[in-house]
């Protein structure tokens, strides 16, 4: 979250004031813990009244002294932009997560950055996880993409990829731009993995495999997982998109290259640089099957361009 200027109307409309930006300023000095919170930031931005940082971190003590959860985040923007008292990235982490804590979902969504990130404190990505629910649960399109993104995350507990594409998409729905190309990249997927099932895995590397698809699913929005069968022993694929290309495609096979990670774990695994999909020689000749491969052909270059450019 950031401050921005708002014009007068939109300020009083946000307030729920009648009145002019003085009648929000009468209404903090009559005790409203939100109009504190709200001439705070008027005062930070010069919205209706003159800028002054003074005023600004003087009535978001006040509002944060009610324990207002609006008042206690306008505090802690205080001191992370500097407004009438030093930076403290410290004091702005401790202020966010109270405000959190007490029940503001725009903090939580932004303690859930911050913990994400690890710039400021300690990564933190189940601590990320549980505020971003509370952002995502709570509307904000970023926080629907951090959550979104986490449940994909293997070294999390309660990992589910299809409720991560739910946020994802939704999102994207809200118009956020990094989710809207996320979402296009599952999309892409879903492609793929519709025209990937009951496929013959012709190689591997540099060795015949012999196997067939049983599943294809996104495992995040740029890695896909491929569940193959040999001989009754199970197997799987992941297949980085971000660093895979379409080697070559006709109407019954489909070569990639590049990063494909044989077993389930991202970490300690077997890295290979080609796999082979192709249709079994008794389907070769037939015109749907062709089509199924063109389909798959596809969609993997369409997801790889996006997931490149990601």
């Amino acid at each position: 979250m950031q401050w921005r200027t708002l014009a007068g109307p939109e300020l009083r409309r946000l307030a729920g004031f009648p009145g002019s930006a003085p009648a929000v300023l009468a209404a903090a000095q009559n005790g409203d813990p939100r109009a504190m919170a709200l001439i705070s930031g008027a005062y930070a931005t010069g919205s209706g009244v003159p800028r002054n940082d003074s005023e600004a971190f003087r009535w978001a003590q006040r509002s944060a002294a009610t324990g207002l959860p609006l008042g206690i985040h306008v505090l802690g923007l205080d001191y992370f932009y500097g407004t009438g008292v030093s930076p403290d990235p410290a004091q702005y982490l401790r202020l966010i997560r109270q405000a959190a804590d007490a029940g503001s979902i725009v903090a939580a969504g932004e303690y859930a950055k911050a913990l994400f990130r690890g710039e400021i404190t300690a990564k933190d990505l189940a601590g990320a996880l549980r505020y971003a629910k509370i952002g995502a649960e709570g509307g904000i399109a970023e926080s629907k993409m951090l959550y979104g993104t986490l449940l994909y995350d293997r070294s999390l507990p309660g990992r589910n990829p299809a409720e991560g594409g739910k946020w994802i998409r939704a999102a994207a729905a809200d118009g956020y731009d990094f989710a809207r190309k996320a979402a296009a990249a599952l999309e892409a997927q879903d492609g793929f993995s519709a025209s990937a099932k009951q496929l013959f895995v012709s190689n591997f590397g540099n060795s015949l495999v012999g196997a067939h698809t049983v599943i294809a699913a996104a495992d995040d929005p740029c890695v896909t997982q491929i569940v193959v069968d040999l001989n009754g022993t199970t197997g799987s694929f992941l297949v980085n998109w971000q660093e895979t290309v379409v080697a070559s495609a006709g109407n019954s096979f489909l070569n990639l290259s590049g990063a494909i990670l044989n077993g389930t774990q991202r970490a300690g695994g077997d890295v290979r640089n080609s796999l082979g999909l192709s249709l079994h020689r008794d389907q070769s000749d037939v015109p749907e099957e062709q089509d199924r491969m063109s389909d798959l052909a596809s969609a993997a270059k369409q997801v790889s361009e996006i997931c490149h450019a990601l």
